[in-house]
């Protein structure tokens, strides 16, 4: 019996709302022999500006591609492409693994499409799982809980957090919901994935039950040297050119939602006004990437010089990522850093974040499991910003995010992953 590889499988990649989950699923996919024979779902929120349109087939039926961030090891400088289909409704999952057949099917993440913001309700996620068993597919999924998930307890949730962005009725009606069921209900876990592999983007978390688990490093996020050589080109050249450098400040929904619940909608938009202001006393040029909902309290307080941005296509997003000099973010585990770390690029946090708020057992899991109990430094919002000191706390960061790096390569890469999984079996549904 021939063994089949990474070159053979037939991979389908279905990706929840989450913005980082989408990230998660390219970097997994970026310059991987078993991308080749792949498709990716995407929910409408992500598909319109992560993806393209080519001509292909008789006729020249138009076909979506979403268009993947390039290799940045060198080995292949063309950004590849991966077919590229919406999904609404389960019925539109169902419809693409009869016409596509995959071995695998990666979830970015099952928890994440039947949550309250999800495509899916709990019960069609169930009857999806039951199909691709049914089907002989291996399923797969990322765990943004870091196998928290299966035994987190309302008393382990601030529930404050739960409910940020509702409006007062809702608030009030989820948290008279909460309070009925008690402090040992389990807010979190989906028995269905209880055995489903979990896959995780840099080391594995500390094992809870019988959950199977599995990490991946990517050696093709790292910028080979040529390309380390041109961005240091590029900023002496903007140098001679009088540009200031870029400076990258990033706020997802769900952190936006945490800060108006902490501090309040008209302060927290007062802070990020003075941190524009800040770099731009700095002599940088500020990126503000943001819902839409503060930048339209911004747009008319700063000057052209500063960008704002609601929006940002996730290969544009990590050019801009990997070109700034800095990078600000108001989470202390957003996906996008991992780029940023193991390119050796400084990172700054200005707050933990929504879920490591929310969960209160998730930040010292998450800084064991991503960084080996490291972090990048923590900024005092309210303060301007020293040159001096940014660069001190820069240059701190090289030799830990090197270990870092060192440690996340133990992993093995996705295609060998991939191996591995095309050679287990798959667990039958449970009764």
């Amino acid at each position: 019996m021939t063994t089949r590889t990474s070159k053979d499988a037939r991979s389908l990649i279905v990706v929840s709302r989450d913005y980082g989950e989408l990230g998660f699923a390219t970097s997994f996919l970026r310059g991987q022999a078993f991308a080749s024979r792949a498709a990716i779902m995407l929910p409408d929120n992500l598909f319109a500006s992560n993806t393209t349109s080519f001509l292909r087939g008789p006729g020249f039926a138009s076909q979506a591609a979403t268009v993947l961030p390039g290799d940045l090891s060198g080995d292949n400088g063309a950004s590849p492409t991966i077919p590229a289909f919406q999904f609404r409704t389960l019925r539109d999952i169902l419809d693409l693994v009869n016409t596509h057949k995959p071995d695998l099917v990666f979830l970015f993440s099952g928890y994440l499409l039947s949550n309250q913001r999800g495509v899916l309700s709990p019960e069609s996620l169930d009857a999806l799982l039951r199909y691709l068993r049914e089907r002989g597919c291996r399923v797969i999924t990322s765990d943004p809980f870091l196998g928290l998930a299966p035994q987190l307890t309302l008393a382990q949730i601030d529930t404050r957090m739960l409910t940020s962005g509702q409006t007062l009725w809702e608030r009030w009606r989820m948290r008279l919901v909460l309070r009925l069921q008690g402090p040992r209900t389990k807010v979190v876990g989906v028995r269905s994935l209880e055995d489903v592999t979990h896959l995780y983007p840099t080391s594995i978390p500390p094992r809870g039950g019988n959950v199977p688990m599995v990490s991946f490093f990517n050696p093709n996020i790292v910028r080979a040297a040529a390309e380390l050589r041109a961005a240091r080109d590029a900023l002496l050249q903007a140098d001679a050119d009088k540009l200031p450098p870029r400076w990258l400040f990033v706020v997802s929904s769900t952190d936006l939602e945490c800060q108006h619940r902490l501090v309040g909608r008209r302060k927290f938009r007062g802070k990020v006004l003075r941190l524009l202001w800040h770099a731009l006393a700095a002599g940088r040029r500020p990126t503000l990437i943001a819902p839409a909902s503060i930048l339209d309290g911004l747009s008319s307080k700063v000057p052209d010089l500063v960008e704002l941005l609601s929006s940002c296509p996730l290969a544009e997003f990590e050019e801009r990522l990997l070109e700034a000099e800095y990078v600000f973010y108001w989470n202390a585990f957003s996906f996008s850093q991992l780029s940023r770390l193991a390119n050796e690029l400084p990172v700054f946090l200005f707050d933990r974040g929504h879920l490591a708020r929310t969960v209160k057992p998730y930040y010292e899991i998450a800084r064991s499991c991503h960084y080996g109990a490291w972090e990048p430094p923590y900024l005092d919002q309210t303060h301007p910003f020293d040159l001096r000191e940014l660069a001190e706390l820069a240059a701190r960061q090289k030799p830990a995010m090197r270990m870092l790096r060192e440690r996340w390569q133990s992993s093995p890469t996705p295609d060998q992953l991939v191996d591995q999984l095309m050679g287990t079996g798959v667990k039958p549904a449970p009764a």
